[in-house]
């Protein structure tokens, strides 16, 4: 892609409107030091310094969706807990919608705690409850769409594999986006079985595409433009759900393919990576 071609695409996304439904989530991160091991046990003890919050899962799509776009909303399940609270404040303050998103008390809002010492994770503590929503939280997600549907240009599911994303749910809203013409883009999880018939299009990575396709998967020996079995897997999906189209991303650096079906069964597209160095 020519660069003229991306400024012309993000100078026109600024204006759109989108609304990510998924699983909602707190990151926290400790900060801190390691001095000496643990006499009760051979772990290092953690001396903390420092605590910092930032919205995870479908919360963080929103999140990075706000530096490309003006209005942005989120969807999903929240605690009545101190948490949620925060969340929802680290949303505000990025101008993220969040008048939708649905409060449960019986439900604790996720949090996943990492441990960080010396720029090294240490340990990760993951505090979850899966809950799927109930038929009352999908008509009022549903409603919710309906109510803003005019308004929005596309909409995103991001399922984390915690619950709130189900087939129920999927198939109520690609209804009402199809009747209008919408985009809907879908970020599935291989552990969470989910019908994502009608949407526009769905990004996989490799493995997820031949688990959903039903074909044995193995690793890719040839360059990413002739890796027939990535295409055949992502065809037998593609047609098998009625997308319009579908996205499969390669592992490691090699890119992205993009594989229609429908009108658009003749078209592929490969975009290359720039591989970059990167440490946690």
């Amino acid at each position: 892609m020519k660069l003229d071609r991306l400024e012309q695409i993000l100078e026109r996304a600024a204006s759109r409107r989108i609304t990510v439904i998924g699983d909602l989530m707190l990151d926290e991160f400790v900060w801190g030091k390691v001095g000496r091991i643990s006499p009760e046990a051979p772990v290092p003890v953690v001396e903390v310094t420092g605590e910092s919050f930032y919205p995870g899962g479908a919360a963080n799509v929103a999140r990075n969706l706000r530096e490309f776009v003006d209005h942005v909303a989120v969807i999903g399940m929240l605690g009545k807990d101190r948490s949620g609270r925060q969340l929802r404040e680290l949303l505000a303050e990025q101008n993220i919608d969040t008048s939708s998103a649905i409060e449960d008390e019986r439900f604790c809002t996720i949090v996943k705690t990492r441990i960080i010492a010396l720029h090294q994770q240490v340990v990760r503590v993951d505090r979850e409850k899966i809950l799927t929503p109930s038929s009352a939280h999908i008509a009022m997600t549903v409603a919710a769409v309906r109510d803003s549907l005019k308004e929005t240009d596309a909409i995103i599911f991001e399922d984390y594999g915690k619950g709130f994303v189900t087939t129920e749910l999927v198939a109520q809203i690609a209804r009402q986006a199809a009747a209008t013409g919408k985009i809907v883009a879908a970020d599935p999880n291989p552990r969470h079985s989910v019908d994502w018939r009608g949407v526009t299009v769905v990004k996989p990575n490799r493995a997820e595409a031949f688990l959903a396709a039903g074909i044995p998967w193995r690793d890719a020996d040839e360059a990413p433009t002739k890796d027939t079995d990535l295409e055949h897997a992502g065809k037998a999906l593609a047609f098998s759900t009625e997308r319009s189209a579908a996205l499969y991303p390669h592992e490691g650096s090699s890119g992205f393919r993009c594989l229609g079906c429908g009108r658009h069964r003749n078209c592929a597209l490969h975009a290359w990576a720039r591989l970059r160095r990167d440490s946690d």
